[in-house]
């Protein structure tokens, strides 16, 4: 029992001003009870063989470490395997707990977690290695650090790390997927997707008609009852006219009686009631809390959110106050804990917990994990409806994007909505996110233009029907037969990638000998920003200001080599960068970082990579294939070595429109960042070569 014990003295830690761990969510205390009908089956151990089942996995582990899992929703099969190099046919394993909620086994120097969400978690008590193989073909992958998810059309799994630094050797398209080396009480996490069945019925008959306003927080009785004509659930956002101290507490801005009011008459008129509430935005004793606004009035923007999970206690508790005191039908939450998976996992099983099974929670969820594509489907499980894609535009077009990343069709099965704040969907976009089976919300501005009504009815509302779910499962079964070809081919880009290029000769050298005969675009606050000495270009500027240069290709690139200094230029996103961009406006821009990190901007995401020394000339190389790409850097023993491997949906082998380099913004626009501009630092250009 002394593993027991020292779980609970962890689980302490939960509740003071640290974010969650992954150690601490191996308290078998922990969630005892299932939630949102997903169970342990069953937990037994045969021939000193441990067999458990949840409502969505099957999962086997044998004395010689050899483990299968397999996904029991919708499709039964195997999904990946894994190899546990501990010794595990000295010691039996044996079952400590085992509820519907939860099993707990102890298995010689391996502690085993499962959860009714199909949640392995695995710790090892002395360093271990863990395998991870995947079984199936690999339809789209995302990863965050040492977290990644692998989907095909029918379900998929996911791997989350409690070192989230670590390097482990992930290549989705090898036979051995990633190899985990643990430390001791290390934990890895292993989801097998779906966890869930998908909600066809709420999926067709659930809709939300969401209110924002920077005037009114709580709309008249009119025009909610006029709502009730276009959805069933009204979502009330206006996070600062909705709550006074919107970032610090939630206290209705106009009373609670107002407040009583609009609960009233939605459900006098047979609507449900949910409204904003923000975990990332809630800044109560966080470094930020000092940013916290609460007025329109000389309004400069929102305040930094809070991605770490540090004041998870306080926001738990604050949520916990809304839903007893003012009784609405739920809750939004605008923005998670994007950093880090354990956190994030907490925060939706307390907060289901809190707003009951029959609650409704929704999670506006453009980033997940990190601010790419990686998420945790075991997290998203527990939420009725995910909102993603908000200023995404370019995404729309990538059907990927749609059926892996917004839909949660097969992933976490929760409800996947399209975020249309910005410009309204066309018919286009509408047909190609019904065929990923994602839905959208009413916005409540858009109710004042009859010709989109029309539009959204024709081509949406209509189509919400009991006949969508054989369409939907149609279409997926159709791609499901070519995600094999598909695999294949990216495998062997892979492949390609980690050889030696095959490079004709480079079109565009600049050795910098003098400034660049190009177009030049210098921020105001610089003056003078460039010189050249002895073939080195130095770039003298404030660390959040532009100073960089545009040449004109329409060339189709292949990739290209540069070898530059960060010096003392204090610029994080915008750093020392060579940008391409496209006609069609995507963009690939690299570059580097003052915290001796490499940025990667691709497709409006951005991606961080360790490490570099910013007083070291920096030799990088970078090219790519027709849906993957690799960012190299030329080490001492004067061999490339891997800094990042990644995946992208760019027009990247067409003519390229440009090249700009130098102090790049993020955003490739000319645009300065107001703040932190205290000191002029320097960074330095040797050479840029495009193959």
């Amino acid at each position: 029992m002394a593993v027991l014990i020292s779980h609970a003295i962890l689980f302490i830690t939960i509740f003071s001003s640290t974010p969650p761990t992954f150690q601490d969510l191996m308290n078998p205390d922990l969630f005892p009870n299932p939630q949102c009908g997903m169970s342990v089956k069953k937990a037994e151990i045969t021939n000193n063989n441990l067999i458990i089942q949840t409502t969505g996995a099957e999962f086997s582990l044998n004395t010689s470490g050899d483990g299968i899992f397999k996904q029991r929703i919708g499709h039964h099969r195997p999904v990946l395997s894994i190899k546990i190099e501990t010794t595990l046919d000295k010691v039996p394993p044996k079952i400590i707990v085992n509820t519907p909620g939860r099993v707990f086994v102890s298995y010689g120097d391996l502690n085993i977690r499962v959860n009714g969400d199909s949640l392995f978690m695995f710790q090892t008590l002395k360093p271990t290695t863990i395998t991870v193989s995947h079984q199936i073909d690999v339809g789209f992958h995302a990863s965050y650090k040492a977290n990644h998810v692998i989907f095909d059309e029918y379900g998929g799994f996911g791997l989350f790390y409690s070192e989230q630094e670590a390097d482990d050797e992930f290549y989705p398209y090898e036979n051995t997927t990633t190899k985990y080396i643990l430390p001791q009480n290390a934990v890895l996490w292993i989801g097998i997707c779906p966890p869930k069945p998908y909600n066809w019925e709420r999926s067709i008959h659930d809709n939300i008609v969401w209110h924002w306003s920077n005037q009114l927080g709580y709309p008249p009785d009119t025009d909610l009852i006029s709502w009730a004509k276009e959805g069933n659930i009204i979502l009330l956002q206006s996070e600062v006219m909705l709550w006074k101290d919107w970032n610090l507490s939630f206290i209705p801005r106009l009373g609670e009686a107002e407040f009583a009011r609009v609960c009233n008459t939605c459900h006098k008129h047979g609507l449900k009631f949910i409204v904003y509430t923000s975990p990332f935005y809630f800044l109560k004793e966080t470094p930020f809390e000092q940013n916290a606004i609460n007025s329109f009035e000389n309004f400069k923007g929102w305040p930094p959110g809070d991605a770490t999970g540090r004041n998870i206690h306080l926001f738990l508790s604050e949520i916990t106050r809304v839903m007893k005191e003012y009784q609405p039908d739920g809750l939004y939450f605008d923005g998670q804990y994007i950093d880090n998976p354990a956190p994030l996992y907490m925060l939706a099983r307390k907060s289901r917990e809190i707003i009951g099974e029959n609650g409704i929670l929704e999670w506006h969820s453009t980033w997940a994990l990190g601010n790419g594509q990686c998420f945790l489907p075991q997290a998203d499980a527990y939420v009725d409806f995910i909102l993603r894609g908000e200023g995404q535009d370019l995404h729309y077009k990538n059907f990927n994007y749609l059926r892996y990343f917004v839909s949660g069709y097969n992933t976490s099965n929760s409800i996947g909505v399209l975020c249309t704040n910005g410009p309204k969907p066309d018919a286009e976009t509408i047909d190609r996110l019904l065929k990923a089976n994602v839905r959208l919300h009413t916005l409540a501005g858009w109710l004042h233009d009859a010709d989109f009504m029309d539009l959204l009815k024709t081509h949406y509302k209509n189509k919400l029907t009991p006949d969508l779910r054989k369409e939907i499962e149609k279409l997926s079964n159709q791609r499901q037969k070519e995600i094999a070809i598909i695999t294949r081919k990216k495998a062997e880009e892979e492949k390609k990638l980690l050889q030696e290029p095959i490079w004709k000769e480079p079109f565009f050298i600049e050795e910098f000998n003098s400034l660049p005969n190009c177009q030049t675009f210098i921020s105001p606050l610089n003056n003078n920003p460039f010189s050249v000495q002895n073939g080195i270009m130095t770039i003298s500027a404030l660390p959040h200001t532009y100073a960089f240069f545009t040449c004109p290709l329409n060339k189709i690139i292949h990739g290209f080599t540069v070898r530059f200094r960060q010096g003392t230029d204090k610029g994080m996103s915008w750093g020392p960068a060579v940008q391409i961009r496209w006609k069609t406006g995507e963009r690939l821009r690299v570059g580097l970082r003052s915290d001796g990190l490499f940025q990667l901007d691709i497709g409006g995401e951005q991606k961080l990579y360790k490490e570099f020394n910013p007083f070291e000339w920096t030799p990088l190389r970078v090219r790519w294939t027709e849906s993957a790409g690799i960012i190299e850097i030329l080490k001492a023993d004067n061999q490339w070595h891997k800094i990042a491997y990644f995946n992208h949906a760019c027009p990247i082998l067409t003519p390229a429109e440009n090249i700009s380099f130098g102090k790049v913004p993020y955003n490739g626009e000319p645009n300065d960042y107001p703040e932190n501009n205290i000191s002029i630092g320097t960074n330095e250009w040797d050479h840029l070569t495009l193959f």
